[in-house]
């Protein structure tokens, strides 16, 4: 089990393409485009590389399906929303019927983000792909960063600021995007734990994925108080 990744039930596998279940052709350039552009950048990998690594018979099979670059990237993401905003969404929404804290509501907001580490068909490339929307597919990328997180964050922002009375909205929302972009890049590159400037850190190691979450999210929840988390 990945590091950071918290124990459930094992989740279902994702529909590639909801429209056309049985195009294994289009499911397949679908997950060879994810896995190649979350390794190598969205702009570095050729159009017709990504058809030859998904076994396409046509060479124009990905114009067919997508029509584009920005066309296919806009299909992952939309595939990747599929998944993660209703989960991110549910788990926010019940906070309002019990009671909660920042913890509480950084964990609904971000827990699905790194659970979808251990999802079948995702794992790290999918939340590397969604990390590089906005650092490398320029303001294109970052409009569909934009739709795809828009109302979990939104619903985190509301439910923050009634535990952060004083502290001005635009300030919550800052802190939950740099917190977004951490748990993106923190748990796509982290076996540089096994080659930090510290050596290899034991969190790295396989049986210490709860201490490693447990620290991670105290990290994400200071930053969003701005004041050390409780011991």
């Amino acid at each position: 089990m990945p590091a950071l990744a918290r124990r459930t039930s094992k989740p279902a596998a994702p529909t590639p393409h909801a429209d056309a279940p049985g195009d294994s052709t289009h499911a397949r350039l679908l997950a060879e485009a994810m896995k190649l552009m979350a390794r190598e950048g969205m702009n570095a990998v050729s159009l017709r590389r990504i058809v030859v690594a998904a076994g396409a018979n046509n060479a124009s099979a990905l114009h067919y399906h997508f029509g584009s670059r920005e066309g296919l990237v806009g299909e992952i993401t939309a595939m990747l929303q599929q998944w993660l905003e209703p989960r991110s969404c549910a788990g926010l929404e019940a906070l309002r019927a019990r009671p909660h804290g920042v913890r509480d509501i950084m964990e609904a907001a971000f827990g699905p983000m790194i659970e979808m580490l251990q999802t079948p068909g995702f794992g790290r490339d999918a939340v590397s792909f969604i990390g590089r929307l906005g650092w490398d597919f320029g303001e294109a990328g970052q409009r569909l960063s934009a739709k795809l997180h828009r109302r979990l964050l939104g619903l985190a922002v509301e439910l923050l600021e009634a535990q952060l009375p004083g502290t001005p909205r635009e300030t919550i929302q800052y802190r939950l995007i740099l917190s977004m972009n951490v748990v993106y890049y923190g748990i796509s590159y982290r076996s540089y734990l096994k080659r930090s400037p510290f050596g290899v850190m034991p969190m790295s190691e396989r049986g210490n994925e709860a201490r490693e979450r447990q620290e991670f999210m105290d990290y994400l929840e200071a930053g969003v108080r701005n004041v050390p988390a409780a011991g």
